[in-house]
């Protein structure tokens, strides 16, 4: 027994030192705006159900600038989990894409989507938006929440799937349960992955 508790505390104590490292990276990171977005009219666009996605997109647009805009539905989903996810199988099951204000995009370079994932996928909300939209000679770059498992080249294959867009940039992806210094990890994920 005492050989068990032995290892559980020194479990426990290489990951509070693993975390506190990572902690000290992410704090010490700098922005460094990619040159293929250097005087590009920017958009972030986003679908939130709930409000971790809303706060990956808030955060991002704190540090992209441009504009901000929320895909809005002409009809909630009910605010119970259980009835909005046998609604959204549903839905996924017949094809349907719910009716979503429109957002006019014409006037943007890049645009930033986040979204959600649901059933291993994007949501429904954020495919009305992609479908709906002509992304022809502009730059589209994910972002994604997650709580369960996820697959990020299905995700990337959904994006240009939806869109004429020629090119997506690989995605950042959060995990739901446990998003901390968000701001920090958006900023080494452009600096990693948009260039």
């Amino acid at each position: 027994m005492d050989i068990l508790l032995y290892i559980i505390c020194t479990i426990l104590f290489l990951f509070t030192i693993i975390t506190t490292l990572k902690i000290i990276e992410l704090k010490n990171i700098e922005y460094k705006k990619p040159e293929i977005l250097s005087g590009k009219r920017i958009l972030t666009v986003y679908y939130s159900n709930g409000s971790n996605t809303k706060n990956v997109a808030q955060n991002l647009h704190s540090i992209m600038g441009g504009d901000i805009k929320e895909i809005e539905l002409t009809e909630n989903y009910p605010k119970n989990i259980f009835k909005m996810s046998n609604l959204v199988r549903k839905q996924i099951k017949e094809g349907y894409l719910p009716k979503i204000e429109e957002i006019d995009i014409s006037d943007y370079d890049v645009i930033f989507v986040g979204t959600p994932i649901w059933n291993f996928s994007i949501s429904l909300p954020v495919k009305a938006f992609l479908k709906n939209n002509n992304f022809e000679n502009k730059i589209l770059i994910p972002f994604f929440t997650y709580s369960g498992g996820t697959c990020k080249n299905k995700i990337l294959n959904e994006f240009k799937d939806y869109t004429n867009v020629k090119e997506v940039k690989k995605p950042l992806s959060m995990f739901e349960n446990g998003i901390f210094m968000v701001k920090e990890q958006i900023i080494k994920w452009l600096n990693n992955e948009i260039y």
